[in-house]
């Protein structure tokens, strides 16, 4: 459970990151300016001398400017016409050739000029002084058939858009020759793109980069939590483990009728609090506490004491850090023929305190004691604590 808090958590953030990265994209001013531009409908009509018919084109190939009023013109178009083949018209004495069927004067007319030399606002003040009814300007040869945004304020309200240069070259090339070209603009889609401000783009990216901190740290500290976690878990297994042999040392005894020390119908386990009955196995503490082997076993691998005295019961074995090498002890040897687990009785003090008394008469064989020699030999430390159980501890014989 604990660990799907956690993945939940990691969720949580995630979530948290994307809310915050649109939030700053939706801020005011996150956005910035919306341009809107309107593409121009440009349709040229003219009157080919070779077969003597008309023709023309229709195409939605231009573009107007910024501060040009969105509405359509007609006019026959005229050249800038200077001796040194000035095609940019910035000049402010610039003058312009316009071919007139059958010799018409003061026709509305359309200033076809090249983009370059000057600013595009001069460029449309000095065909607005020949009074010029529209302005169309002609990309730069390496742009190709690409037409770009134009700034021009303060020009009035002269229409002016912009061309591809094979759309502006093909309709100068008919002019020069004498042709008249009449040149109709309309109003052709609208388009809007949004920009980005450069302070918004600073405004997401620190917000991003922080974010990308924010959970590197968290990961980070993640991670090194789940390593000492499973760490903690594997020591902890490994320790238990040592522990049980450990209590495994400890002695067993089986409960019988009549049993000298323990009374069956008043002593019980203060685990489980229940009396001691006859043939339950229990298990004798250094401290000669007695409980239950199943009741005591769970208890000692958790808490290690004794649950009445408090009693450290490891180190009461003499294992004083962490039970890591643990001996197994060997069990005493009993005479042949005989169960030592069945015959291991308790002799507690009386209740006077007299513990020089002697113990009941008994034959060789029943007061042979319990502690073999061989317990000296393997378990080192406990020979003393082992050696004061001695004189409580004896064999009987059933």
């Amino acid at each position: 459970m604990a660990w799907r808090r956690r993945e939940a958590s990691v969720g949580a953030r995630g979530v948290l990151a994307l809310a915050l990265l649109a939030l700053a994209l939706c801020v005011p001013g996150a956005r910035g300016r919306a341009l809107e531009w309107f593409s121009a409908v440009v349709n040229i009509e003219y009157v080919d001398p070779q077969t003597n018919l008309t023709v023309w084109s229709v195409s939605e190939s231009g573009r107007f400017g910024d501060s040009s009023p969105k509405e359509g013109a007609h006019g026959l178009v005229g050249v800038p016409w200077a001796p040194g083949g000035d095609l940019e018209g910035c000049a402010p004495d610039t003058r312009f050739f316009v071919p007139e069927p059958g010799g018409r004067g003061a026709a509305p007319w359309v200033a076809l000029v090249a983009r370059g030399g000057c600013t595009f606002k001069d460029k449309v003040l000095v065909a607005a002084r020949r009074n010029a009814s529209a302005v169309v300007l002609y990309n730069e040869e390496r742009y190709g058939n690409i037409t770009l945004p134009m700034s021009h304020a303060g020009t009035g309200n002269i229409v002016v858009i912009m061309i591809s240069y094979p759309k502006g070259r093909e309709i100068l090339e008919l002019v020069q020759k004498g042709i008249p070209v009449t040149m109709t603009i309309g109003v052709g889609t609208r388009h809007v793109q949004e920009f980005i401000s450069g302070q918004s783009v600073v405004f997401v990216a620190i917000a991003f980069i922080t974010m990308m901190i924010i959970s590197l740290a968290w990961l980070i500290f993640y991670y090194i939590q789940r390593f000492l976690y499973t760490g903690s878990q594997i020591g902890s297994q490994s320790h238990r483990k040592e522990t049980k042999k450990v209590i495994g040392q400890l002695l067993l005894h089986t409960v019988k009728h009549g049993e000298k020390g323990i009374d069956v119908d008043a002593e019980n386990c203060a685990v489980c609090i229940e009396n001691f009955k006859v043939k339950d196995i229990i298990r004798i503490l250094p401290c000669k506490h007695i409980f239950h082997r199943i009741c005591i076993d769970p208890w000692l691998l958790d808490h290690r004491t004794c649950p009445m005295c408090k009693l450290d019961v490891i180190k009461a074995l003499g294992y004083w850090g962490e039970p890591g090498d643990v001996q197994e002890m060997p069990a005493p040897e009993s005479p042949p023929g005989r169960d030592p687990a069945a015959n291991l009785s308790l002799a507690l003090p009386d209740d006077d305190g007299s513990d020089d008394s002697s113990p009941p008469s008994a034959s060789p064989a029943e007061s042979e004691p319990q502690c073999d020699p061989s317990f000296k030999g393997d378990a080192g430390e406990n020979t003393a604590l082992l050696g004061a159980m001695c004189s409580h501890v004896m064999w009987t014989s059933i």
